[in-house]
């Protein structure tokens, strides 16, 4: 076995690229209320250690919502709606498929905005994608990534136990599936939707899940993507900040 993989391995290269990834993302909601009417979130992922197709990473997200406590009162950051996002990521780059297993712990302060309680949701995730090249041209090109679209499915687990990883949810284990389905390609900017869909099995029994629609128009820059998006969810009874039905606008930069 030790012979096998020496084998295998033989011909592959460490690196430390320390190179990074990521997106900040602001919506606005059609449906405002006194605790969400705007909501923002920055992302950043960064590669630590290269080793063949093997990649070690860690990630970062916070999001918030800016909003206000009463409804004759000025707008204001929701600082009890915030959510802490920390990820420990392993990919592997197989061809034309991303395997990736991740380790997070996703931390919210509180999720309706009169409840200041902590909800701690910690799990096990691994999942695969397939990697796909999209076509940005100035003249009109139907369907520029091709008649497969850019999918990806992941399975969680929520384990260990314990306040210290998960608090105030029941979730056991997870379904994820999200299609991104680039339709016309002209001026430079790639037009499309996106289908996003969680399914959560609880403790003891239940299930609640949420879907999400999005339209988008994404325009390549020298620095990232610029995408202007709109996004409906489609079905939404979780229990952990619901936003079934809402309808929001929004402007997304990724590098």
């Amino acid at each position: 076995m030790i012979l096998l993989l020496l084998s295998l391995t033989a011909g592959w290269s460490l690196s430390f690229p320390f190179d990074n990834s990521g997106y900040l993302d602001t919506r606005l909601f059609f449906q405002p209320d006194t605790a969400r009417f705007i909501h923002s979130e920055i992302d950043d992922q960064v590669s630590l250690v290269e080793y063949g197709p093997l990649r070690l990473g860690v990630g970062l997200s916070v999001e918030t919502y800016i909003g206000s406590r009463e409804s004759d009162s000025d707008p204001a950051i929701n600082v009890r709606g915030g959510r802490w996002h920390i990820r420990g990521v392993l990919d592997v780059d197989y061809k034309n498929l991303l395997i990736t297993l991740l380790a997070d712990h996703n931390s919210y302060q509180g999720a309706h905005s009169e409840d200041s309680s902590l909800i701690l949701v910690s799990g096990l995730n691994i999942g695969v994608e397939n990697r796909i090249a999209v076509r940005f041209e100035d003249h009109a090109v139907p369907l520029p990534a091709g008649y497969i679209p850019h999918y990806k499915v992941s399975l969680g687990l929520y384990h260990p136990r314990g306040e210290s990883f998960q608090t105030g949810h029941l979730f056991d284990w997870s379904m994820h599936a999200a299609l991104d389905i680039p339709l016309l390609s002209a001026h430079r900017i790639i037009y499309g939707f996106i289908w996003d869909a969680d399914h959560y099995f609880h403790r003891g029994g239940g299930s609640s899940g949420r879907q999400f629609l999005e339209v988008y128009g994404s325009h390549q820059t020298g620095l990232g993507d610029l995408v202007l998006f709109l996004r409906h969810c489609l079905h939404d009874d979780q229990p952990v900040r619901p936003l079934n039905g809402e309808t929001c606008l929004g402007l997304r930069f990724s590098w």
